[in-house]
């Protein structure tokens, strides 16, 4: 595989990153010490500008909380972009590390803060090489990702419009690889995700005459225990769908039987199909069921619909290839489809690209999953991360991939 030009002129893609990495890991400090929630990220926002403008981007905002900085090379190539997403979690974080939360109830407890500091060090990066660099990135800090709604928003404004990004990359890091490692797949690689409300109806009355009354919370239980016969009982089983009853909610005394109930969860499948299928018997189930019980039930989807995110197979090929390249083989791993979502899904539907992971277990101790108080990364993975991103970068900005 050729070299990036940059490497051509003399750039040590490995020696450039390892020369920033107390840089790197100080900037993902200082992002976890003030984490923010989904367009809150005001803070993080802004720190994000003042180091694009500083390296000579062209920085401008994107729904409310979101940064776009464009790097134009002085030499001819391609428009590629980069994704970052900027947001944490509501969570209070239980490690003991000196540069813990400082925002009560707030944590980076899924990696984004990395994800952050990674995308700030690849622009840095760059835009230091801009005389040797062929065409333009554009930097995508993308707010709101737990919410699922900041893609979308971002995507609306012309995040990849202006200038016209042909391709676009992200990558996410995990505790579910050692630190270092990159994964990558074909297809579908994360699922889709749609939030439901069950609303159930019934007659309230006194806990000690249920026959004068319609009992919700009894209907409740029956439609959460059905909902998985959806899954088990009517999706093919070379199909995966994963339905989850998040909350339930109703009454207010022992001795009350209420008037309403409600049930909350989400449903994730990788087919569009599947998910259709499971949308319309999710609503005719638990309105039977309801009826049944003389009560009624009324399902109603909350938010944005987020798609799958699959990576081209052309695109995930050439980022497995530029991996090998980068950190040998021993170090990239076949990446397993999960059932957590991304709205990376929406740029990937806008454009081709590829979204791959690198690891961060912690050496020498329990890998923490991710949206866990206790959730800790190992740092090594920061710099790997920057690495693979400038080799993919680079091999966009100088080619076609179909």
């Amino acid at each position: 595989m050729s070299q990036p030009v940059l490497s051509k002129a003399g750039l040590d893609l490995a020696q450039e990153t390892a020369r920033r990495r107390e840089g790197l890991i100080a900037l993902r400090r200082d992002f976890h010490r003030h984490p923010e929630l989904g367009f809150q990220e005001r803070r993080t926002a802004t720190v994000i500008a003042e180091r694009l403008h500083a390296a000579g981007l062209e920085v401008r905002t994107l729904a409310g909380t979101g940064v776009v900085g464009v790097l134009r090379g002085e030499r001819p190539g391609r428009v590629t972009a980069w994704r970052a997403d900027i947001d944490a979690l509501p969570l209070t974080e239980t490690l003991a590390l000196p540069f813990v939360s400082e925002t009560p109830g707030v944590m980076h407890a899924c990696g984004h803060d990395g994800h952050t500091a990674i995308a700030l060090t690849l622009a840095e990066i760059l835009a230091a090489h801009r005389r040797e660099l062929p065409g333009t990135v554009v930097f995508v800090f993308q707010p709101a990702e737990e919410v699922l709604g900041g893609a979308k928003r971002m995507l609306e404004g012309g995040a990849l419009d202006d200038p016209r990004a042909e391709s676009v990359f992200g990558l996410h890091l995990t505790t579910l690889f050692p630190a270092g490692h990159v994964a990558v797949k074909a297809g579908p690689v994360m699922a889709s995700a749609d939030f439901f409300d069950v609303a159930i109806r019934g007659k309230g009355g006194h806990g000690a005459y249920p026959h004068l009354s319609v009992d919700p919370l009894t209907v409740a239980a029956h439609i959460l225990i059905g909902l998985q016969d959806l899954v088990s009982r009517e999706v093919a089983a070379q199909e995966t769908a994963v339905m989850t009853i998040g909350q339930i909610e109703g009454g207010t005394k022992h001795n009350i039987i209420p008037e309403t109930a409600w049930l909350r969860g989400s449903l994730r499948t990788y087919s569009a199909p599947v998910r259709d299928q499971l949308v319309e018997r999710l609503g005719a189930f638990a309105s039977r069921i309801a009826q049944a019980y003389r009560a009624q039930a009324h399902v109603e989807l909350q938010g944005e619909h987020c798609p799958a995110v699959v990576n081209p197979a052309p695109w995930a090929g050439q980022v497995h290839a530029l991996a090998v390249a980068e950190i040998g083989a021993a170090c990239v791993e076949e990446q397993r489809p999960v059932m957590a979502s991304d709205d990376m899904s929406l740029f990937l539907q806008a454009r081709p690209g590829c979204y791959f992971r690198v690891g961060i277990a912690p050496a020498g101790k329990e890998a923490m999953p991710h949206h866990n108080p206790g959730f800790e990364m190992n740092e090594a993975g920061l710099e790997v991360g920057v690495r693979m991103g400038l080799r993919v970068l680079l091999y966009a900005l100088q080619n076609e991939v179909t």
